[in-house]
């Protein structure tokens, strides 16, 4: 596999490889270790089918399971699939104050794919099935390069720390309320725990894990967890951080959700954008 470096300190177009074939063990480790150095990686004329897709992700751990019928719509009712789309399934616009509507619309805030969830989301892959001639694109914060370079003392004193992360939180941002989410939303995703800082296994180097659902931080006041979450987020993201995915028809594009986080960008057109989204969870709570 060819790896080419996109953005300034991560991010990759990986080449020589066709992820639609069933993927041999060395194929995998090799993704595995890109995806450990590179944390997203970009693989250009790649039309995926839902059986291709499904494969693929089911050679890297469990499929994540979509339980929130918020998301589910008749074109995407596969378990392990939703579509991050503009259009319902007879094709017109989507309704953005919609319950599905509001919740997709949160993607324009930083997050990690299923942190809001124990066991979270590692790996995600993300199909472009439909763009729109200009598309927006999406980016990406490395979280390793955004660690280093805080302070000792601030790498000290958030070391150990425990955030809760909680889907309602960050959807509530978006003006989602109770009466939005179907009866037993809650029951589905009761809010969980994780570390502050975590350390990749394959490389041994520590990030921020970080994400719009990150409520506050265990043993602080709200307000003090929440003002400290909201200066980490922003520092993690200032552009030298930052790589910005121009999106190609049939890109498929895959990133550890241990230690990036990702936004969409603003988008209003009439053409149709549709991306199919798939994610693999992590083995073990975190």
């Amino acid at each position: 596999m060819k790896i080419t470096r996109l953005g300034n300190t991560f991010a990759a177009l990986a080449g020589g490889v066709d992820v639609r074939h069933p993927l041999c063990a060395a194929e995998v480790d090799a993704i595995e270790h890109a995806l450990a150095q590179e944390g997203v990686l970009v693989f250009r004329a790649m039309p995926m089918n839902d059986d291709q897709q499904q494969a693929l992700i089911e050679r890297f751990g469990p499929p994540s399971e979509v339980k929130l019928e918020e998301l589910k719509t008749a074109k995407s009712a596969h378990p392990h699939f939703f579509d991050v789309s503009t259009v319902e399934d007879d094709g017109g616009k989507l309704d953005p104050n919609s319950a599905r509507g509001m919740y997709l619309r949160a993607n324009l805030l930083w997050h990690t794919d299923g942190s809001q969830a124990q066991p979270p989301i590692r790996l995600t892959a993300l199909s472009a099935r439909r763009l729109p001639a200009v598309p927006p694109d999406t980016e990406y914060a490395d979280m390793r390069a955004a660690y280093d370079a805080l302070s000792a003392a601030r790498k000290a004193e958030i070391d150990g720390m425990k955030v809760e992360h909680s889907i309602f939180y960050s959807r509530s941002k978006m003006g989602m309320k109770v009466a939005d989410w179907a009866e037993d939303a809650f029951k589905k995703r009761p809010p969980v725990v994780h570390p502050l800082v975590r350390t990749n296994p394959l490389t041994g180097r520590k990030s921020l894990y970080l994400a719009s659902h990150a409520s506050h931080i265990i043993g602080l006041p709200v307000d003090t967890g929440r003002a400290l979450i909201e200066e980490l987020t922003e520092h993690a993201t200032q552009r030298c951080f930052v790589y910005a995915h121009k999106w190609a028809p049939d890109d498929l594009v895959m990133w550890d959700d241990r230690w990036t986080m990702h936004r969409a960008t603003p988008y209003d057109g009439d053409d149709a954008r549709v991306l199919r989204w798939s994610g693999v969870l992590e083995l073990e709570p975190v």
